[in-house]
């Protein structure tokens, strides 16, 4: 599913295009993806409001209205944000002008929602802001048995880091996603911090991963998949010692790694 670095992109590309836009109408195609409310509830709030801001909280969109509701949206597994249809549209937003917002989802996974207020989403902090530094993390990873790739993939305990960044992350550390999390010492744990914030932050410089669904606002793919240096790619040799990339499940996910330089 599209995990940090997509969904800041799509918001980068989003938000000039809604911010001071007025929502003329709501064509709802299927319903499915709409929750807590009906789909005829949803037009009557959302018809007439306007967007004052679209902000990114892990892999969440939120678009704040004038009148301080708020309109969220999670991409799932297959969801889109775009300029221009496809056909797996579900939702049309009608905007100011000519302009309209699609979301498309093949597999109907993603949610829309609508809330009074600001939501309060139950997420911890995430890579990338101030609230991510050297000690909290210490902090989070002291103590506990989980895999170390599990307590990534946590997002009440650090948000917005999926599959793909997590096995990235970990082989740029040389770290093996099955230790337990209280196992990494100092330094292995500076390094992982970083290679989590490096990898992130290259990934949004590469307009994210599309190895699978994900496009961005105008239907194209980012390019951080050629840059991959382990998710994937089981059986062809490793980047650095040429070792054959293993392929395991931690936590009921696909985990990919070098069996010679992460320990």
């Amino acid at each position: 599913m599209p995990e940090l670095p997509e969904v800041e992109t799509i918001k980068r590309e989003v938000l000039p295009f809604v911010l001071g836009q007025t929502i003329k109408s709501v064509e709802i195609k299927d319903p499915r993806n709409i929750k807590g409310i009906s789909a005829e509830q949803f037009k009557k709030k959302l018809v007439g409001q306007k967007i004052v801001g679209l902000e990114r909280k892990a892999k969440y969109l939120l678009f704040k209205l004038a009148s301080l509701n708020y309109l969220v949206i999670h991409l799932g597994m297959t969801g889109r944000l775009l300029f221009a249809p496809d056909p797996y549209v579900k939702v049309v937003f009608h905007l100011s002008g000519t302009k309209s917002l699609y979301f498309s989802d093949a597999r109907l996974f993603g949610k829309i929602r609508f809330f009074n207020s600001e939501p309060k989403l139950d997420l911890g902090p995430e890579p990338l802001t101030k609230s991510f530094s050297l000690s909290f993390f210490k902090k989070i990873l002291a103590k506990r048995s989980t895999p170390i790739k599990v307590l990534l993939l946590d997002q009440k305990l650090l948000s917005g880091v999926g599959n793909i960044y997590a096995n990235e992350a970990l082989f740029r550390a040389g770290i093996d996603p099955r230790r337990q999390a209280k196992s990494l010492n100092d330094k292995e744990v500076e390094k992982l911090h970083k290679a989590i914030e490096d990898v992130l932050a290259e990934a949004i410089k590469y307009r994210g991963t599309s190895d699978s669904w994900y496009v961005d606002a105008e239907g194209k793919k980012g390019s951080f998949q050629l840059r991959l240096k382990v998710y994937r790619r089981a059986g062809e040799p490793c980047v650095k010692c040429k070792t054959k990339i293993k392929k395991i499940v931690v936590g009921g996910r696909g985990t990919y790694f070098c069996p010679k330089c992460q320990k």
